[in-house]
């Protein structure tokens, strides 16, 4: 039996859904976009539209606090721990972000030398091919690692 597009893109999200680690410091609701990909303490990837209620409604433009929370939930979501919460944040708009557009965040996990209890991500998110949005997060863990 051969699936139709609408059947096959349901199962590739069904089996997309169980291919990676599960979100441990989030909700999923919590997270702004949706994860497509996830491996705690190493990386990430989520995906965001940009919808008529996220911009200015003179320019279309995205109002950026909706672009900072994708990598922000992002870079808290990808942490294994049940609480991680953002202690730092060095952010870099690069180009605005228009109605229709969509996000794509990758988030990077790296290790702070002599820092217990916190873990530093790099998130960066593109439309397209093109950067829209660089950021540096150091995160607190509970667990110390």
């Amino acid at each position: 039996m051969e699936l139709g597009i609408p059947e096959l893109r349901e199962r590739m999200k069904q089996m997309a859904e169980h291919s990676y680690d599960q979100v441990r410091s989030l909700s999923l609701e919590e997270v702004i976009g949706e994860v497509v990909d996830l491996h705690l303490d190493k990386s990430g990837i989520s995906i965001f539209e940009i919808r008529e209620d996220h911009v200015f409604s003179k320019t279309k433009i995205a109002r950026g606090h909706y672009v900072f929370a994708q990598a922000n939930s992002l870079a808290v979501a990808v942490i294994n721990d049940e609480i991680a919460l953002t202690s730092s944040a060095d952010i870099r708009f690069l180009r605005q972000v228009r109605l229709g557009e969509k996000c794509i965040a990758k988030a990077y996990v790296k290790t702070i030398p002599g820092q217990k209890g916190k873990a530093k991500v790099e998130v960066f998110t593109y439309v397209a091919d093109e950067m829209v949005f660089q950021g540096n997060f150091v995160i607190y863990r509970s667990d110390g690692e």
